[in-house]
């Protein structure tokens, strides 16, 4: 386990839980290592009421409240509904809205989980947060600051991590860096965890069914507004079914009749049009990011080499940084990559380590 030595004063752990089989064995892994224990579940969907029994409201908090009690240690329940709807829901839907595909896990990350959690964490005296990510967090004497880095396993969640400041990761905590799925649910089941055989999460968690086109006409009471699909010459090639539908590398639900296949190649919202074209034109060398963040507080020197990846499930590929206007930084690829995608975030890396990253505004 990558767990800090427990010293004097400093051996309290507030764990992150979310219901499932991650979070469970990270406080499974604590308990046993000597530290002083608590769940904290945060209730994010529905209304902030709590039932008549005082019991949580969620299957996941319900779920995690057994966890603790299998543990004996406590749980702790709190509501950010009307924070994670201003911090993360609604910025999505408008980012959707705007013709952006936004990943609102990396928003959630550092707007709730790193944030509201570790202010949790202070006001109830404990002295680290820990979560159920797959990721390594370390000190390093030479840097005279603490790293993030990727897990030791094929399940690495680093990318959506990025956001981290030096403070946070001071006292995050990350006991699974070093563990397999496999791993985990072994531990889970020799400790007669009912969460065992929990299936992880494939949605997004307020949109259950991953339908996001639903999702955010129920939100904003907007109807889909149709526009045309057109080719990089702007010819009409037919007619869309509402611009928030489509995303950037999209194939499947077009419906135009083509010799060749087709892909949407850019979200057009102040016309309302969708680019549509062959795979070819997919392919880009550069982006500009905004907003980005470092994990170091040192001073950032232009031009930087990296590994960039363009979205969570996206291979490294080797690039070069440059300082951009208004704050924004251009990334230049050593060689193109497919549907970079305005809304998605680009992480940087260098090896292992986990630099910082932004949210892509454009390909060039």
């Amino acid at each position: 386990m990558n767990l800090p030595a427990i010293r004097a004063g400093r051996r309290k752990v507030l764990v992150a839980m979310s219901g499932g089989v991650d979070s469970a064995v990270a406080a499974l892994l604590l308990v046993r290592a000597g530290y002083e224990v608590a769940g904290v579940t945060a209730e994010l969907n529905g209304s902030p009421s709590s039932v008549p029994n005082g019991d949580p409201l969620s299957e996941n908090a319900r779920d995690a409240a057994l966890i603790c009690r299998h543990l004996g240690i406590e749980h702790h329940v709190v509501h950010l509904e009307e924070r994670f709807r201003l911090e993360v829901i609604e910025p999505f839907v408008c980012s959707y809205l705007s013709g952006k595909t936004p990943n609102p896990c990396v928003r959630c990350n550092s707007r709730i989980k790193f944030s509201a959690f570790m202010d949790i964490a202070d006001e109830r005296g404990y002295d680290f947060l820990a979560t159920g990510h797959y990721a390594r967090v370390e000190y390093s004497e030479a840097e005279g600051e603490y790293l993030l880095l990727r897990a030791n396993s094929s399940k690495d969640q680093s990318y959506v991590l990025y956001g981290l400041s030096q403070k946070q990761l001071a006292r995050t905590i990350f006991p699974l860096s070093n563990l397999s799925k496999s791993d985990i649910r072994t531990l889970a089941r020799e400790a007669g965890f009912p969460v065992s055989e929990k299936p992880d999460s494939q949605d997004i968690c307020f949109i259950p069914d991953n339908d996001y086109a639903r999702f955010i006409t129920r939100m904003t009471d907007r109807s889909a507004e149709e526009g045309d699909f057109v080719d990089r010459d702007g010819r009409v090639l037919g007619r869309h079914k509402g611009l928030f539908r489509y995303t950037v590398g999209q194939r499947k639900g077009i419906g135009i009749a083509s010799e060749h296949a087709l892909f949407v190649i850019e979200l057009d919202p102040a016309r309302n049009r969708v680019v549509l074209g062959p795979q070819a034109d997919l392919f880009s060398s550069r982006l500009i990011a905004r907003d980005v963040r470092y994990v170091s507080d040192r001073p950032v020197f232009y031009p930087f080499s990296i590994e960039a990846s363009i979205r969570y499930a996206a291979q490294p590929v080797s690039a070069m940084v440059f300082e951009g206007e208004d704050g924004t930084v251009e990334v230049r690829f050593d060689e193109p990559v497919r549907a970079i995608t305005p809304g998605q975030t680009v992480v940087f890396y260098k090896g292992e380590k986990v630099l910082g990253g932004g949210e892509i505004v454009r390909a060039l």
